[in-house]
C-alpha cells in the first residue's frame, strides 16, 4: 500500500498543474490526493511512525500548530480547518510518506533514480519548448482541461533571453522546475563518479541542459552552495571545530552588517545571488516593505492577509520569493524558528552519522546533505510555491534511515558473529569426543 501511495506521489508531480478541480475555495490536485493517503496512512500506522521518531517530527507538529493559530487568529476557525488541513497535508503528509517508506538506502536510490530518469527524459521536450518558444505541454493540457492556469507573463518577452524561452517543461514556473533538478544534482553527479556507466552519464547531462534551458539563478546558485557543501561533508568528522568556528564566525559577520550597513545583510546577500538585476531590486523591495508587517505581527504572522507597500508597487503584486521570509511573515517568528531547527538538527545529525555508514551507502548520505542544505540557503531568494513546498518536506523526511540504519547493520552483524562463536565453539556431534 505505502510502495503504491509513493509511485503515486511521483507520478503526480509530473501532472501539469491544469489538471485540477476546485473544491470551495480549495484547489484539488492529484499530488495533494496523494499525499493526503499518505497522511491517513501516518495515522493509521501512528505506531510505526512513533519508532522512527525524533526532534523533526516534535518540531514539524509544533509548527503545524503554529500555522493553525496563525489563520484562526487572522481568518476564523472556518478557514484555519481548511488552510491547515492544506499546509497539513503538503508538509506532513509528504514528510510521513518518505519517512516510512524510505527505510533503507535502496528505497531511497530507487526513489531518486526514479526523479532522476523522469527529469532526464523531459530534456528534449524542455529543448523544444526553448528554442521554438513554444509550450507544448501547456498547451495539450490546457485543451484538455479547458484550464488556463499558467501564468499569462510566461508567454512574453520578459521569459525570452537572447531568443531562448525559459523552459517550464510540466511544470508552473522555471524556477520549479530548475529548482526540482538542482535537487536531484548531487546524487546524479556522485552516481556518475562512482560508477561511470554511460546511462547515468546522458542523465546527468539531461538534467544539466535542462536546468540551463530554465535559464533561472535558482539551480545555479543551488549547485554553487552543493559545492561547498561538499567540502564540508568531506572535511566535518576531521574539522568540525573549524566548521562551527567558522558558523559562528560568519553568523557574527551577518550581524555586523545588518547593524552597520544600509542595505542590511540580506539585501547585499540578495543583490549578488540573483543574476537579474531588476529581480535583485525587487526581492530587496519585498524585505524592506515586509519589515513592519513582520514585526507588527511577529508571533502569528498576517497569514493570507496583503503586505503593506506603497501605492506605487501595487503592481508588483503580493507575491513573495523568498520561502523563509513569507514563513515568518505569514506564520510568525515561532514558525520560522520551529521550521529552521528542524532542518538544522536533520543536516547535523546526519552529517554527524555519516562516517559510521560503510562507503556502499556514504556517498548517498553525502548526496543528501548537498542536495537540503542548498534548498534551505536557496529558500532565501525564491519561494517554494506549488509542487515544490512538499517535496522540500518529502526531502527533509527522506534521510530517515541514515539515523538508525548503521545501528540495525551493526546489531545484525553482532548478532550474526555470535552465531558464528557459538557454532565454532559446540562440539561437533559427530566427532568422537568421547574417546581418550
Amino acid at each position: 500500500m505505502l510502495r503504491l501511495i509513493a509511485i503515486l506521489f511521483i507520478v503526480s508531480l509530473f501532472i501539469p498543474f491544469e489538471f485540477y478541480v476546485m473544491a470551495g475555495s480549495v484547489r484539488i490536485e492529484a499530488y495533494r490526493i496523494v499525499l493526503g493517503l499518505g497522511l491517513l496512512y501516518a495515522v493509521f500506522n501512528f505506531r510505526q511512525a512513533l519508532q522512527r521518531a525524533d526532534l523533526v517530527d516534535i518540531l514539524l507538529i509544533a509548527l503545524t500548530v503554529m500555522v493553525f493559530a496563525s489563520f484562526w487568529h487572522n481568518h476564523g476557525l472556518q478557514k484555519a480547518v481548511e488552510s491547515t488541513g492544506i499546509f497539513a497535508i503538503e508538509t506532513l503528509g509528504a514528510f510521513y510518506l518518505a519517512r516510512l517508506f524510505i527505510t533503507t538506502p535502496q528505497r531511497f536510490y530507487w526513489v531518486n533514480q526514479t526523479f532522476i530518469t523522469l527529469l532526464a527524459v523531459l530534456t528534449l521536450l524542455a529543448f523544444y519548448e526553448a528554442f521554438t518558444q513554444h509550450r507544448i505541454l501547456h498547451e495539450i493540457a490546457e485543451k484538455i482541461t479547458g484550464h488556463h492556469a499558467l501564468d499569462p507573463r510566461l508567454y512574453t518577452q520578459d521569459y525570452v533571453r537572447n531568443g531562448i524561452m525559459r523552459a517550464t517543461s510540466l511544470f508552473e514556473h522555471p524556477i520549479l522546475y530548475g529548482t526540482l533538478m538542482a535537487l536531484f544534482f548531487p546524487f546524479a553527479i556522485l552516481l556518475v563518479l562512482r560508477y561511470r556507466g554511460t546511462e547515468h552519464v546522458l542523465k546527468l547531462g539531461g538534467l544539466t541542459l535542462s536546468m540551463i534551458l530554465t535559464l533561472s539563478s535558482a539551480p545555479l546558485l543551488a549547485i554553487i552552495f552543493q559545492g561547498f557543501t561538499a567540502i564540508l561533508v568531506k572535511f566535518w568528522q576531521n574539522a568540525r571545530q573549524f566548521w562551527l568556528s567558522m558558523f559562528f564566525g560568519g553568523l557574527a559577520t551577518a550581524l555586523l552588517i545588518e547593524a552597520f550597513s544600509n542595505r542590511g545583510f540580506f539585501g547585499i546577500l540578495i543583490s549578488y545571488l540573483t543574476f537579474n538585476p531588476n529581480t535583485g531590486y525587487f526581492r530587496i523591495l519585498q524585505w524592506e516593505y515586509t519589515a513592519d508587517d513582520i514585526r507588527d505581527n511577529l508571533i502569528l504572522g498576517i497569514a493570507h492577509h496583503d503586505w503593506t507597500r506603497p501605492y506605487w508597487m501595487e503592481w508588483m503584486g503580493n507575491s513573495i520569493d523568498s520561502f523563509w521570509l513569507l514563513l515568518i511573515l505569514q506564520h510568525g517568528v515561532f514558525a520560522l524558528t520551529l521550521l529552521l531547527l528542524a532542518c538544522l538538527y536533520a543536516i547535523f545529525n546526519t552529517l554527524n552519522l555519516a562516517h559510521h555508514h560503510c562507503e556502499q551507502h556514504r556517498w548517498m548520505v553525502s548526496a543528501w546533505i548537498m542536495s537540503f542544505m542548498s534548498l534551505i540557503l536557496v529558500g532565501f531568494t525564491v519561494d517554494y510555491f506549488g509542487k515544490l513546498q512538499p517535496m522540500f518536506f518529502f526531502m527533509l523526511g527522506a534521510i530517515g534511515w541514515a539515523h538508525y540504519y548503521p545501528l540495525s547493520n551493526r546489531q545484525a552483524e553482532e548478532l550474526a558473529s555470535e552465531d558464528n562463536s557459538v557454532n565454532t565453539s559446540a562440539p561437533d556431534k559427530h566427532s568422537n569426543g568421547g574417546t581418550p
